[in-house]
């Protein structure tokens, strides 16, 4: 976290504010890793008024998921959705299939908690199914969070359901995917 502050200090007194947005962004998701959710917000708010203001909507993006992020860290699920939602759409316009995988992650996360299991599943497996085609895969450490929902999910679902809700969700186009994200 202090390399992190004091990059922010830096790009703040030298007034390049793509770089502050960018340092802001790594700050507030380290702050989220350590549950210091409220100085993960404003630090990801800041960071997307920035970027909004630059005109760089990858970065709104970016900024948009991980405030979802910290929403669904906090259980504020219909937040966490709409951010992520928002998230995906400007990713969408952009083209950023690596973007979609992530918001598809985050978005099975949102579903499992608000009890849509089935959704949440086929979310997981869409994910899983896109980074495969454009060859990029989770690291080990990241998938962490699949590692653990799919055998919740199961055992929620069952084993049938969650097998049929697997293959419908990895055998759906990009634009199927999408479109389930979203609704």
């Amino acid at each position: 976290i202090q390399h992190e502050l004091a990059s922010v200090a830096l790009w703040r007194e030298l007034e390049r504010p793509f770089e502050l947005a960018t340092a802001l962004n790594f700050l507030g998701a380290d702050l989220s890793e350590l549950h210091e959710y409220a100085a993960s917000r404003q630090a990801l708010l800041e960071c997307r008024e920035i970027y909004q203001s630059l005109g760089y909507r990858r970065g709104v993006a970016l900024a948009m998921h991980n405030l979802g992020c910290v929403d669904l860290a906090l259980g504020a699920y219909a937040s966490a959705r709409a951010l992520l939602c928002d998230a995906l759409r400007i990713r969408h316009q952009l083209g950023l299939r690596r973007g979609y995988a992530y918001s598809f992650e985050q978005l099975a996360q949102v579903n499992e908690r608000e009890e849509r299991h089935e959704r949440a599943v086929q979310l997981w497996a869409a994910a899983e199914t896109l980074r495969m085609r454009i060859g990029a895969p989770l690291e080990y450490v990241e998938q962490k969070d699949q590692r653990a929902a799919v055998p919740r999910l199961r055992a929620q679902l069952g084993d049938v359901a969650c097998e049929i809700a697997w293959s419908k969700g990895a055998a759906m186009t990009t634009e199927q995917a999408i479109a389930l994200a979203l609704s």
